[in-house]
C-alpha cells in the first residue's frame, strides 16, 4: 500500500514537471518538439502509470471497505454467541444449568478459533477478539469452579468484562446500515434486562 502511493506522487511529480519544464523552457519544449514520438511515449506512460494507480487505489477501497464489512459481520456473529453463553452463565434467576452454561461456552470457543484468522488483521477486530477470549476464559473458570449460581464477586467480574465487550463491539457494528446494528442492539437490551 505505501508502494502504491509513493508510486502515485513520484509519477504525478515527474508529470508536473514535465509540464512545467514544457511551459518554462524553451529548449526542453523545442527537444520534445524534434523527438515527438519519444515526448508522445513518456508522455502516454506518465498518463497510463496516474490512470493505472489512481483505478488500483479505487479498487484497493472498495476491496477495504468491502472487507471492513464482512469483519463486522464476522464479529456480531461471535458477540451474539459470547451473549448467549454470558447470559446462560449468569442471568438466570435460579442456578445456572451448567450443562447449557457449558455447551454454549464451547461453541462460543469454537467461533472464536474459526473467526480468530479473519478478526486479527483489522486493529478494531483484534481488540474485541482479546476481549472476547478474556470473557470465555472467565466464564469458563467460573462454571469449573462453581456449581451454583456464580459468586457476587464473579457475577460482577462478569459484567465488567461482557461491558468490555459491548464497547468493543460498538465501532465494529457502526461499519453495518442500521437495521443491522438494531437487531443486535435488540439482542443485547434483551440480554440485560
Amino acid at each position: 500500500m505505501v508502494w502504491r502511493r509513493i508510486s502515485a506522487v513520484s509519477i504525478a511529480a515527474i508529470l508536473v514537471a514535465a509540464i512545467a519544464c514544457d511551459l518554462a523552457i524553451p529548449t526542453f519544449r523545442t527537444w520534445w518538439d524534434h523527438h515527438s514520438l519519444s515526448g508522445s511515449i513518456v508522455s502516454s506512460l506518465l498518463v497510463l502509470g496516474v490512470a493505472g494507480l489512481i483505478v488500483d487505489e479505487v479498487v484497493s477501497r472498495r476491496q477495504r471497505r468491502d472487507r471492513a464489512s464482512l469483519v463486522a459481520v464476522q464479529a456480531l456473529i461471535v458477540y451474539t454467541q459470547t451473549r448467549r453463553a454470558y447470559t446462560a452463565l449468569v442471568a438466570n434467576a435460579d442456578a445456572p444449568d451448567p450443562d447449557d452454561a457449558g455447551s454454549e461456552i464451547r461453541i462460543l470457543a469454537s467461533m472464536i478459533l474459526t473467526a480468530s484468522p479473519s478478526l486479527f488483521d483489522d486493529p478494531s477486530a483484534r481488540l474485541f477478539l482479546e476481549e472476547v477470549q478474556r470473557l470465555g476464559g472467565a466464564m469458563y473458570r467460573v462454571l469449573s469452579h462453581e456449581s451454583q449460581k456464580p459468586s457476587e464477586a464473579a457475577a460482577k467480574r462478569l459484567a465488567a468484562q461482557m461491558a468490555q465487550v459491548d464497547f468493543r463491539v460498538a465501532p465494529l457494528s457502526a461499519r453495518l446500515p442500521a437495521q443491522y446494528r438494531s437487531s443486535v442492539d435488540d439482542s443485547a437490551d434483551a440480554a440485560t434486562d
